[in-house]
This record gives C-alpha cells, structure tokens and sequence, in this order.
C-alpha cells in the first residue's frame, strides 16, 4: 500500500494493545475530520464503522476528546455522533439530539408494555433493572445499563421517550433506578423528561437498538 496514513492505519487496526487502539481512533478521527480531496468519498464509510467499533474499547477521556472534535465537525455522521453519546457533555447532547430530531422517522413503532415494565421493576432489586430495560425496550444489555447509570436520567428520558412511553413510566423508573438521591437532585430528575424532543429520542433509541441488530447479523 503505497499511501503511508492509510498503511499506518492497517498496522494499528491489527494491533490490540490499549495504546494501539487509541492511537487508531486519533488517526481516524483525524483523517474523516481532514478528508483528503483524492480519497474517494465512499471510502469514508468503512472508516468510520471501524472508529464506531474501536472507540468502544478505549478509555473515556479519549472518547470524550474525541467528540467534542467531531460533534463540531460538518458532514460528521449521524450514527458517529450517537455512538458518542454517553461521553459527550450536555451541550454536545443537546446537540446530537437535535441531529437525530432531523433523522427521517421510523418505519414502525416497536410495541412496549409499559405496565408489565413497571410491575417489574417494583417487583425486582434495583440491580436487575438493565436487564428488565434490556428486554422490554429490546435494547443491548450494555446499552441499558449505561441508560441506569446515567445519573442525570437524560439517558432514561430518551429510551423511554423514544418509546412512546408516558410521563408517569419516566417519573416511576427514574425513581425507582435513581438510588438514595436529595430532594433537588430527584427533582432535577424528573424534570430532564421535558428537555428531550421527542423525535431525537425516538431516533437515538432506535440507533441503540440497531446494535442488537448488528450483533445478531454478527452472531
């Protein structure tokens, strides 16, 4: 391969050491944020699937970098952005939010049982909601359980949000996951619900369901 950055680029996608894969991101990040005029635009796909499916595996003040350099970024993608979602600081969420709300809407509703949700999750320990959130939004089990650990329950707003679900299963859930929290940070809470458009989370969830999609295709 005659093209140094890209033969730079293949050594480190073989290498697995954490510092490897870092460096992997950076590269990548900084070619799709550069794209050179000779590189063909349907290039940049594969590229960035690759850093979609190595950020995944680097520690979180790079992946945190890393997005606030691409959520600036013109033509960033979409699913690039959403995959950073967690990192990102409220600014930028608000701003991928605002992404996915322009995304075209979905084929079809996925149906949810929202009062078999909620029985379980009063009938269950805290530490088995990912799994319940897992199954009834047919969400990824990682994904549900950075859902729960998102302490400001933006993340819970969106999936429950995005799943046509109502208020009062927002207010139930963020109460019953939100742990031992004071009075001003369980009203901070149950008011994020309100800040979520939802359009953008409809189609931020549906980005998170894909991944059990792709992983069965995978399997």
């Amino acid at each position: 391969m005659s093209d140094p950055r890209l033969t730079s680029l293949v050594e480190l996608a073989t290498e697995n050491a954490p510092e490897k894969r870092r460096s992997l991101c950076i590269e990548l990040c900084d070619l799709l944020l550069d794209w050179p005029s000779t590189y063909p635009a349907q290039m940049r796909e594969p590229f960035e699937t690759l850093l979609e499916k190595t950020v995944r595996l680097i520690d979180r003040d790079t992946r945190s970098q890393l997005i606030a350099r691409i959520a600036v970024a013109p033509g960033a993608s979409l699913d690039l952005l959403n995959e950073f979602f967690f990192d990102a600081t409220a600014d930028l969420r608000g701003a991928i939010l605002e992404r996915n709300a322009e995304a075209p809407p979905a084929d079809a509703r996925v149906p949810v049982d929202e009062t078999a949700l909620i029985v379980s999750a009063r009938g269950n320990p805290r530490d088995s909601f990912g799994e319940l959130l897992a199954q009834a939004l047919d969400l990824p089990p990682d994904i549900a359980a950075r859902i729960l650990h998102d302490g400001s329950g933006e993340a819970l707003a969106i999936a429950i949000k995005g799943a046509h679900l109502s208020r009062a299963a927002y207010s139930t859930l963020a109460m019953l996951s939100g742990g031992a929290l004071g009075p001003e940070e369980t009203l901070a809470r149950l008011a994020v619900y309100e800040s979520v458009p939802e359009r953008g989370a409809e189609s931020l969830l549906n980005f998170w369901r894909g991944r059990n999609a792709k992983h069965a295709l995978a399997a």
